[in-house]
């Protein structure tokens, strides 16, 4: 990044900060910078940096919830704390489930990589693609993420 200076109170996210934004990997986020896909700088100590408005531009280009990038403390709602602001919107008890939930209890960042593979699970829907918190901000992941449950039924 020759030439620019970098200003006082100007936000940088490290690769693991623009990881848990982007739903992928720290490894992703390096890829996509060596790859030229998303633009970054080094440290002096060979740490890549991410300026806000080149991780603003990705995530739009990338179809990502870039209001991430500026909401609380820079991170996005886990699924419970989405789940449950719905439900006080909407009046729904099904948040009482999630206390119970392993997602929860293991504070699992990604809830589609758990969902229905342990019985302590809670399904609130039989599959992801169904889900508006996968809607959200799983369903354009990491290369596009799939709906992991798309191959079993609420029976299995």
């Amino acid at each position: 990044m020759a030439g620019r200076r970098i200003g006082v109170g100007e936000r940088v996210f490290t690769t693991g900060q623009a990881a848990r934004l982007c739903f992928v990997t720290p490894e992703t986020i390096l890829n996509w910078i060596r790859g030229g896909r998303l633009r970054a700088y080094r440290t002096a100590g060979g740490q890549f940096r991410i300026l806000r408005p080149d991780l603003l531009r990705f995530m739009v280009e990338e179809g990502m919830a870039a209001e991430l990038v500026d909401g609380e403390a820079g991170r996005r709602p886990t699924c419970w704390e989405f789940h449950e602001e719905e439900d006080a919107r909407y009046g729904s008890v099904l948040g009482e489930r999630c206390r119970e939930c392993l997602v929860r209890r293991s504070e699992t960042l990604n809830c589609w990589q758990l969902h229905g593979l342990v019985p302590l699970t809670v399904r609130r829907v039989d599959h992801c693609k169904d889900c508006a918190y996968f809607q959200k901000y799983g369903e354009r992941g990491p290369g596009g993420a799939s709906d992991p449950t798309s191959g079993w039924s609420a029976e299995d």
